[in-house]
């Protein structure tokens, strides 16, 4: 028993060594993956034709993403009541119990 904790104890910095090795990549992966994003938002931007509202966009992008998040969690929340509306106005009973 004494020699499988001695053991453990010598292979516990090689474990923390590949979960360290593991975060890292998973972190460098997240920041490829923002930075992808950032461009992928960004060269749409930059491809507009007319720099005032290239101008107005690019400072009002912030303002812009939030509002059609808020459309979308709107149209979302309204499209479940109306599903739910619809169950309770059209109940169906089970099978056998008319």
């Amino acid at each position: 028993m004494i020699k499988a904790i001695v053991t453990l104890f010598l292979k516990l910095p090689l474990v923390f060594k590949g979960l360290s090795t593991v975060f890292i990549s998973f972190f460098e992966v997240i920041a490829r993956f923002i930075d992808d994003i950032g461009f992928h938002v960004l060269q749409p931007i930059r491809t507009i034709r007319f720099h005032e509202v290239r101008d107005f966009i690019s400072e009002n992008i912030v303002t812009i993403s939030l509002f059609i998040i808020l459309l979308i969690i709107i149209y979302l929340t309204f499209n479940n009541k109306a599903k739910v509306w619809k169950k309770l106005c059209y109940y169906e009973p089970m099978n056998g119990m008319k």
